[in-house]
């Protein structure tokens, strides 16, 4: 093996760690700002000035210097999958969802059946209202991983947008079947049972939803 090409690899996949734990302290500190009764969380530093001066927020300071990682690791190793994926999914949670889909067309057309990159992509186009388009991409998902609990939930959401009750309602079942924790699996049936006028069994999908929850 070559050892230069080695050591960039190793640097790539460090590079992808240190992202992925800027994203987990910037997601613990957004949680920690929305949930009731939640303790402040103080950063380990001040986060730098935005452009205007004001201080910026602690996740928004992560989130651009996990990019920052992810960019570099994409440098030395642009063909790697799983980086590719990881910053769409940030590109995403910071709203710029053409880069973000560049990346994940990147991967599917180098691998049409990556499951993980399919899912993904649902999501954004979810996000960006393409429900029909979305649909397509997260049944090739669930197909190929059937076991892949978000796709169910995602491509769930997306019949729903379309009007395929039926569909939809399948796809949340099966979603909380494989994520029992997911509680928005549970409200998702819920919201399908009532527009598919039956709302008894909607109550029951509210309350387990909540249940589940912790409310």
């Amino acid at each position: 093996m070559n050892r230069e090409r080695g050591r960039r690899w190793l640097s790539a996949q460090e590079r992808a760690r240190v992202a992925a734990e800027l994203l987990d302290e910037a997601e613990s500190l957004t949680q920690a700002a929305v949930l009731p009764g939640a303790a402040a969380v103080e950063p380990a530093a001040p986060a730098p000035p935005s452009g205007n001066g004001s201080p910026r927020a602690p996740d928004a300071w992560n989130r651009d210097a996990a990019l920052a990682e992810l960019d570099r690791a994409l440098a030395e190793d642009p063909a790697n999958a799983g980086l590719l994926v990881q910053r769409a999914g940030l590109l995403g949670a910071m709203g710029r969802f053409a880069a973000a889909q560049q990346d994940l067309q990147c991967v599917l057309r180098g691998d049409p059946g990556n499951a993980e990159a399919l899912t993904s992509l649902g999501a954004l186009l979810s996000r960006r209202g393409l429900w029909a388009e979305a649909a397509v991409q997260l049944r090739r998902a669930a197909e190929l991983e059937p076991a892949r609990g978000p796709a169910w939930y995602y491509l769930g959401e997306a019949l729903n947008h379309i009007d395929d009750l039926a569909g939809a309602l399948a796809a949340f079942a099966r979603a909380a079947e494989l994520q029992p924790q997911n509680s928005k699996a549970f409200h998702g049936q819920g919201v399908v049972l009532d527009r598919m006028r039956q709302p008894a069994d909607a109550t029951v999908m509210y309350r387990r939803a909540r249940e589940v929850a912790g409310r």
